[in-house]
């Protein structure tokens, strides 16, 4: 599993358009995690054609259902959401992998912020899932973002590190959870601290994180699989008409199209190189249902542009620099946008959060590190 996962960069995608974003998807270092009701048999399809392509599922479970201590994990079914003991989860993820899944995913249910400070809830996820005795499975850790502060991150890494499988970890909070207080200072220490992190249902700090040690990371194609949400328990999705929002690589920004246009109204726009737009202005994409896709495969193409540059860098301080590199990179072109379009263009809060200086491993972690292994007690 972790040399599956090392340094490789996942899109997760409804499997409604797991087909469309294939082509754009390095085999070597890339992979899709697919979401949707269609996802197992989107998955069999896929790995019957491309074996080698690593595909895996999301059953969103967190979602829509809140953890507790004695229900950690459940699944929809056409008769409701069903609890699942341990011979239930060995179940489903037996199913994951019968459907030619790379590697099962917990369906683990939205990890709530500790309010008595037992941990209890994150406790049962790591307990039941460590009684699993398989080596093909991913542990998912949807965790609010207040496990992040100070005050509780060392309990979550102390969990993260008693985890016999890989952990893949989604931070929650309405809106980017990276501009919470802490957030991006606790989850670069949690990456130095845990070495088999996976950052799942991300954006761009799959790199900051990746950069930081994390074994690999899932970035969402769209919008709402960029980050995690709060349990909405009723939600049925559909209704909304996606638009198009491309990733601006020199800006290390994903932005609407509708802004480019502003701001490039009086001058030429910028262009892009990547196989998809072949030289074309970032603002040609329009609200059509094929310039939605096309805007999608642009982005895919840019972050595997960018991760390509990425796994070329020896793990820690090369990488690090790099990635500071990239920041500072940024931050000129912001400038040099606000010059040309004569516009004012903030510089993100997370991009300022980032170019501070890397904080260390938490101080439990150099023993944990040197133990080398485990303990699957």
């Amino acid at each position: 599993m972790d040399e599956l996962l090392r340094d490789r960069l996942l899109i997760m995608v409804n499997d409604q358009l797991a087909i469309d974003m294939l082509p754009h998807v390095p085999a070597r270092t890339g992979g899709l995690v697919l979401t949707g009701a269609a996802a197992p048999v989107r998955c069999r399809e896929i790995r019957n054609v491309l074996p080698k392509t690593v595909v895996a599922m999301d059953y969103c479970s967190h979602t829509q259902q809140t953890a507790t201590a004695d229900a950690p994990f459940c699944i929809k079914t056409p008769y409701g959401w069903r609890r699942l003991d341990l011979a239930g989860l060995s179940e489903i993820l037996d199913g994951q992998r019968d459907n030619k899944a790379s590697y099962a995913v917990t369906p683990t249910c939205f990890i709530p912020a500790d309010q008595v400070g037992d941990a209890s809830v994150l406790k049962a996820v790591i307990r039941q899932a460590n009684q699993l005795r398989r080596d093909d499975t991913l542990l998912l850790l949807p965790c609010s973002w207040r496990w992040f502060q100070r005050s509780a991150l060392p309990h979550l890494a102390e969990q993260i590190q008693t985890s016999r499988h890989p952990v893949a970890l989604i931070v929650q909070a309405d809106g980017d959870p990276l501009e919470r207080k802490q957030v991006p200072e606790g989850l670069r220490q949690l990456c130095r601290s845990c070495p088999r992190l996976v950052l799942w249902r991300t954006d761009l700090a799959a790199f900051d994180a990746m950069a930081h040690g994390a074994l690999g990371a899932a970035v969402g194609a769209s919008a709402v699989l960029r980050h995690g949400v709060m349990p909405r328990p009723d939600s049925a999705g559909g209704g909304h008409k996606p638009y198009p929002v491309v990733l601006v690589r020199r800006l290390l920004r994903y932005h609407r199209v509708a802004t480019l246009d502003d701001w490039f109204a009086h001058v030429d726009p910028w262009t892009c190189t990547c196989a998809v737009c072949d030289g074309a202005a970032l603002t040609r994409f329009t609200d059509s249902d094929a310039d939605v896709l096309a805007a999608l495969q642009h982005t895919v193409r840019e972050l595997y542009s960018l991760h390509e540059e990425l796994e070329a860098t020896l793990p820690g301080d090369e990488r690090i620099g790099w990635w500071r590199q990239q920041l500072a990179d940024a931050w000129d072109y912001h400038r040099l946008l606000a010059s040309q379009t004569d516009t004012e263009v903030s510089f993100p809060k997370v991009l300022q959060a980032w170019r501070r200086p890397s904080p260390p491993a938490l101080p439990a972690a150099e023993a944990y590190r040197a133990q080398g292994q485990v303990d699957p007690s």
